[in-house]
């Protein structure tokens, strides 16, 4: 059954790509398009609830709804009341939301009166046409399986033009260093850029691609038919070529090709992969200065940024989830470093307080919603895991003038950064990790990692720090780290005790770890039974 359904699945994504590529009748006006979705939120979510759940009746989402005591009729007196915001704000307090592990389906669905056992494939989309099986990033796991139609990614196209034409790189050839399949993202965006008409000159990748890896007798399927079925449409687009994280040098050498001919270039790549593009080029002594790189997957944050920028470069970035789609995009005139447009047009995003163990101070938690039919996953008040500062601004970008005025920036996460007994916060552990560290000892923001892993019966933390780092003494390095984890983590000093008793803190010499989406953490994980990608 399951081959069956790969080459239905495969034989729909073929058979559509050649109209998603060749018909451009809804390419004309993207702030038109976005201001009529804008519009029609009201009635979009509803017929999304309505198909996606109301008549659903496998859908997790109707036990949460019924225990609230609210039918279809009752959602839709309550939007039309109060809106979609304030309605999703009711719809948490009476318990229908999911956390991000029951969401994930790494635990049951538990409210009171209620304990419902969940799989991440139950909150699946069943108004998804299905073209194209992939796998989300995998930062704990090893991925959820997820399917995705190319009329999701039509969607995306108006907000994808305004997007680069708001930071200047619609005119610009592309290029990319990210996964290829099974993750789906990189193919994604490639195949929207040779939708809008722009040139897509490499694909690099740190997956290796081909039929002898987990899965890629189907990734290379579905890249050979996709270059050649791009190239028959007259939008080529080149097949993965494999380069690993830690060697560089023919991205490197190329970019400062480049560089030398005046070719100013946008390079789609993730931002860890972007630092140590940069870092290798000083060391090689070539001028790779001059690009536009759009990162994505991890926060960009002051000391990546600088290191881009040091290399004379540019830099913005993109929010997403591989469930969700694209959420937003930089601006065109920010306020700050990664200052997003959400895109509320296809989303709703409701900003929650949320006490996170072991913090003071609870977080802005963000919940997200879906208003479109074609989403990979349904989506009704979802943790997303992530924080940020929320806002409404009139900015005057293209993005601004189409009607997107809810802006969100300096965008962490609060889910991964519980280890060993100890929380910390996403912007404390990225200063420690990023800018402490290599002031004091040298390096990259890139070098340095904490691991959590088991030895034995216990839980471990690692400290990994690159090689290329000089450290002349790696106990003073671990004092130092404790005397800083406990300035910054709240209970600091009392956890930092008791790790040094029982010898908690390890110093690792390796390279940074990576996920199977090749992003470099602030705190990997290494899951039980399950051995990380280095």
């Amino acid at each position: 059954m399951g081959l069956f359904n790969d080459l239905a699945m495969g034989w729909r994504y073929a058979r559509g790509l050649k109209p998603f590529l060749s018909d451009k009748r809804s390419d004309s006006d993207p702030t038109a398009t976005i201001r009529a979705e804008l519009a029609t939120r009201d009635e979009r979510f509803l017929s999304t609830m309505h198909a996606g759940i109301f008549a659903y009746p496998r859908s997790p989402y109707l036990p949460l709804l019924q225990r609230a005591g609210i039918d279809e009729q009752h959602l839709a007196a309550l939007v039309r009341q109060l809106g979609i915001q304030a309605t999703l704000r009711q719809l948490y307090d009476a318990g229908v939301y999911l956390t991000l592990d029951e969401f994930k389906g790494r635990a049951p669905i538990v409210r009171s009166g209620l304990e419902l056992p969940v799989k991440a494939s139950d909150f699946d989309s069943p108004l998804n046409k299905g073209q194209l099986h992939g796998v989300t990033g995998g930062s704990r796991t090893r991925g959820t399986r997820i399917t995705l139609d190319l009329e999701d990614f039509e969607g995306e196209i108006p907000m994808y033009r305004l997007w680069l034409q708001a930071n200047d790189a619609l005119a610009l050839p592309q290029t990319y260093w990210r996964p290829a399949m099974p993750s789906t993202s990189t193919l994604k965006y490639a195949l929207i850029a040779a939708r809008t008409g722009i040139r897509v000159d490499r694909w690099y990748t740190q997956t290796r691609p081909g039929p002898r890896q987990p899965g890629g007798i189907t990734g290379a399927l579905v890249h050979g038919a996709t270059c050649l079925l791009t190239t028959f449409a007259g939008s080529p687009l080149p097949y993965p070529r494999y380069v690993p994280t830690d060697a560089p040098d023919p991205i490197v050498r190329w970019l400062a090709a480049q560089t030398a001919r005046g070719e100013r270039i946008y390079l789609d790549v993730i931002v860890s992969s972007a630092v140590l593009l940069c870092q290798r080029a000083a060391e090689l002594g070539l001028d790779i200065s001059g690009h536009l790189f759009r990162t994505i997957s991890e926060p960009l944050t002051p000391a990546k940024a600088m290191a881009i920028r040091n290399a004379g470069c540019d830099v913005f970035s993109a929010y997403g989830m591989v469930d969700a789609g694209r959420l937003g995009c930089s601006c065109g005139t920010p306020n700050a470093l990664d200052d997003m447009h959400l895109f509320t047009h296809r989303n709703a995003f409701l900003d929650v307080a949320r006490a996170v163990p072991g913090w003071p101070q609870p977080v802005g938690a963000l919940y997200l919603t879906s208003l479109r039919p074609t989403a990979p996953k349904m989506l009704l008040n979802v943790e997303t895991g992530d924080y940020g500062v929320l806002s409404q601004r009139q900015c005057g970008c293209p993005l601004g003038q189409a009607g997107l005025t809810t802006h969100l920036h300096t965008i962490r996460n609060y889910e991964k950064l519980t280890s060993a007994g100890m929380h910390f916060m996403g912007a404390d552990l990225l200063d420690l990790l990023e800018v402490a560290l290599p002031t004091r000892y040298g390096g990259a923001p890139t070098d340095y990692q904490f691991v959590e892993a088991e030895e034995g019966a216990r839980t471990v933390l690692k400290l990994v720090i690159h090689p290329r780092v000089a450290i002349a003494d790696t106990g003073e390095v671990k004092a130092y780290v404790l005397r800083e984890l406990e300035k910054r983590t709240a209970g600091g000093r009392l956890m930092t005790d008791i790790w040094r008793d029982s010898d908690t803190l390890h110093i690792e010499r390796a390279q940074p770890y990576l996920t199977g989406s090749a992003k470099i953490q602030p705190l990997h994980v290494v899951p039980s039974r399950m051995k990380a990608s280095q």
